[in-house]
């Protein structure tokens, strides 16, 4: 006869300042975490901020993270609408998927 496991007791959640919000960071944003385009399958992966590389959880490809303070800018392929990430001041962008080359315009945002 099968004997009955008793559930594991669930652990104390850990007590937190209510008071504390951390600081904002360049981008903004409080979350310490940062976001690219995969090279392998074009997925917008999170990372924390410091990173030097990313391993992307669908496709296994490690992409590179920019320097800090590289400026990003993101545009919408016009041939097979993939989001493309590209360093901003660039005047066009060829995508990977489709090898469309894409014209960048500074100032116009598509996303």
């Amino acid at each position: 006869m099968p004997v009955p496991l008793a559930p594991y007791p669930t652990p104390p959640a850990p007590a937190l300042s209510p008071s504390y919000t951390p600081p904002p960071l360049a981008n903004g944003s409080t979350g310490g975490q940062s976001q690219l385009v995969c090279s392998g399958c074009r997925n917008l992966l999170m990372y924390p901020v410091g990173a030097s590389s990313v391993c992307c959880a669908v496709c296994n490809a490690v992409t590179a993270v920019p320097p800090p303070g590289t400026e990003m800018a993101r545009l919408v392929c016009g041939g097979c609408h993939t989001l493309l990430m590209y360093i901003r001041g660039a005047t066009s962008v060829q995508c990977s998927c489709c090898h469309t080359v894409n014209l960048a315009f500074e100032g116009l945002h598509l996303i």
